[in-house]
């Protein structure tokens, strides 16, 4: 029997990614899976270099780029969730400089079929590190079995599309907003961790702001009350640590 294709939504919204957004789409691009059966929204916001320059010339029937004309990550991502198709099944948020290798679309078919009886609402994927040095395998490693026992994410969320008429990223959030977001969508169902190698993302984060001060203060933002996460002044007494 041959199995469905679900379709899948992709959302990346791109601020300032000149350096990481053609390598991003043209990795989509290669997507091993039936271009009618995805599409991508590239979300540019506020953008002062050549984001959506370059972006534009990736746009082809099932890629599609905008522009929010405001900034804010949250503000891009539910920009975004306007755009996609009513046959969406699943909605990929995707940062600008984490990379789906050609199978991936492919392998979270098969496994949301696979687990379709779960009643799965969102959920993430284990990420390989760019550039792929010992210190950063190691980090990921971390990360990722934080994410599966914590149920929480970063780089990538994987919702499904017919949840986003009830829950929307919060623009009011100074930080938190994806746990947040991972938060409201499993009032409604399971958190699933999608073990794989076909997803990377680069380290560029952690190197600029160190590891151990990035896990400290994403472990403070995790364990602040919801109306703290909201706080501009917490947020700067938190960069500052």
């Amino acid at each position: 029997m041959e199995q469905k294709q679900l379709f899948f939504s992709i959302i990346i919204p791109a601020h300032n990614e000149e350096k990481y957004i053609g390598n991003t789409l043209e990795k989509i691009i290669e997507q091993d899976y039936p271009t009618p059966k995805f599409e991508v929204f590239v979300i540019e916001n506020g953008s002062t270099d050549k984001t959506y320059e370059i972006a534009k010339k990736f746009e082809t029937g099932n890629v599609s780029v905008s522009v929010s004309g405001a900034k804010g990550v949250s503000l891009a991502r539910n920009f975004g969730v306007g755009k996609i198709s009513a046959n969406s099944d699943w909605t990929i948020f995707l940062d600008a400089d984490t990379l789906l290798e050609s199978d991936f679309l492919k392998e979270l078919n098969i496994f949301l079929q696979k687990y379709s009886n779960k009643n799965y609402m969102i959920g993430t994927t284990s990420i390989r590190p760019f550039p792929d040095t010992r210190k950063a395998r190691t980090w990921f490693s971390f990360w990722n079995f934080c994410h599966k026992i914590f149920k929480v994410s970063f780089a990538i969320q994987i919702v499904r599309s017919s949840l986003l008429g009830d829950i929307k990223y919060d623009v009011s959030m100074e930080m938190g907003e994806d746990l947040k977001f991972i938060k409201d969508a499993r009032k409604f169902g399971k958190f699933f961790f999608l073990s794989t190698s076909q997803v990377s993302s680069s380290t560029r984060r952690f190197e600029k702001v160190g590891w151990w001060k990035l896990f400290v203060q994403w472990t403070i933002v995790a364990n602040l009350p919801h109306f703290l996460q909201k706080n501009k002044l917490m947020r700067l007494l938190v960069s500052n640590l």
